[in-house]
């Protein structure tokens, strides 16, 4: 009985002597109370600034494309997943994406700009007089030697009568054709034509898409 005592007078003194203890005690418990819901107050303005700041680059600066259809093949294939910036200056060999009222998105190449002259002689792309370093796909195998493949020698495409080569770009116009040129519709025939620039929606930076073919453009 005497020992106890002892132990519950040393333990009192010890309290008396280190008065922290208990202020401690009570720091730890206002913690749970008060501490735990600024701590959740941060963790929801961090989410939310994150949501805030994805939809604006998502919004104003970058969104995802799928591809649909062979008309850039061999360079994109059906399915493949695009990232587009929204901010740019088409040039020649972009890849963009454009809105168009009869097929709605495309995706294909830009292969002059405007005030340039475009011909096509013997299946091939003439610019300004100077044939586009483009080279016909093969197979496996190929050394990139030129700045991208084609899938086939480039048709004037006949049916479009209105379209007399050589042919100068309209200002505030591209012309765009998909890199697959036996089958792709664009500025060669009626349906696409020459492309107003503000009927552009992006430049293709990168395909994430199937993994094993990431490739930044």
């Amino acid at each position: 009985m005497n020992d106890n005592t002892e132990k519950i007078k040393n333990n009192a003194e010890e309290n008396k002597d280190n008065p922290s203890s208990s202020a401690e005690a009570k720091e730890k418990n206002s913690y749970t109370a008060k501490m735990f819901l600024n701590d959740v107050t941060e963790v929801v303005e961090t989410v939310f600034l994150f949501l805030l700041f994805f939809l604006l680059i998502r919004t104003y600066v970058f969104e995802q494309a799928i591809v649909d259809g062979d008309s850039m093949v061999p360079t994109l294939l059906d399915k493949q997943k695009l990232i587009y910036s929204k901010i740019f200056e088409p040039e020649n060999g972009d890849i963009v994406i454009a809105d168009n009222d009869k097929l709605d998105l495309i995706v294909k190449r830009v292969i002059a700009t405007e005030g340039q002259t475009l011909d096509i002689i013997d299946g091939k792309v003439y610019v300004d007089g100077e044939e586009v370093n483009e080279q016909i796909y093969k197979g496996q195998g190929d050394i990139l030697k030129a700045d991208y493949f084609v899938n086939s020698e480039t048709e004037k495409r006949a049916y479009n009568t209105e379209l007399q080569y050589p042919v100068t770009i309209p200002e505030g116009c591209v012309f765009l054709m998909g890199d697959n040129r036996y089958l792709s519709e664009d500025s060669r025939g009626y349906v696409v034509g020459f492309v107003r620039k503000e009927e552009l929606i992006g430049e293709v930076i990168l395909r994430y898409s199937p993994f094993d073919k990431f490739t930044f453009f």
